[in-house]
């Protein structure tokens, strides 16, 4: 049985070169051994690792702050509510929404925010305000020096109760 082969011309080679099997081990001897791929998954594990693991600490450094921020929110929305009731009433309106608001977010028994200041401010005969802010506690980046400061307002106009023999408050 006779055995067919076409043969083809290299560019710049004048030697016809057959194809299949043939034509790959010689290519292989001219070229040099074919090189595998074993070891890149290593390599390419080693150059993406270190962006996942900052992404992914960019996560939890975002649900700290969104808890913190949210809890800051909870106290001053207590104390709002507190500077709300007493400022048509009580000249030491302002004292009372602070202590409602640190005491608020002493009974929350979280530890985000490292120092809590809150602030009341505000007209007690139009409206009324309270501020909570503090630095946030924990960060998942200490080596970079990140200090994130939390601070969040609530407010609204001063209620007036008042009986329908008079004219409103004050």
């Amino acid at each position: 049985m006779m055995t067919c082969w076409r043969a083809r011309v290299l560019p710049g080679r004048g030697a016809p070169v057959p194809r299949g099997r043939t034509a790959r081990a010689l290519r292989a001897v001219r070229t040099g051994p074919v090189r595998s791929d074993r070891g890149s998954n290593v390599v390419e594990l080693a150059v993406l690792a270190p962006g996942l693991m900052m992404i992914c600490m960019l996560i939890l450094q975002f649900g700290l702050w969104f808890n913190a921020r949210q809890a800051a929110l909870a106290s001053a929305q207590a104390g709002a509510l507190v500077a709300r009731e007493e400022a048509a009433i009580n000249s030491g309106w302002m004292g009372a929404a602070q202590n409602a608001a640190a005491q608020y977010y002493g009974n929350l028994h979280t530890h985000l925010l490292s120092k809590v200041r809150p602030h009341a401010y505000g007209d007690p005969a139009t409206n009324v305000f309270v501020t909570v802010s503090g630095p946030l506690g924990y960060s998942v980046f200490p080596f970079f020096g990140l200090h994130l400061t939390i601070s969040a307002t609530a407010g609204g106009p001063v209620e007036c109760f008042r009986p329908a023999a008079q004219n409103g408050c004050g």
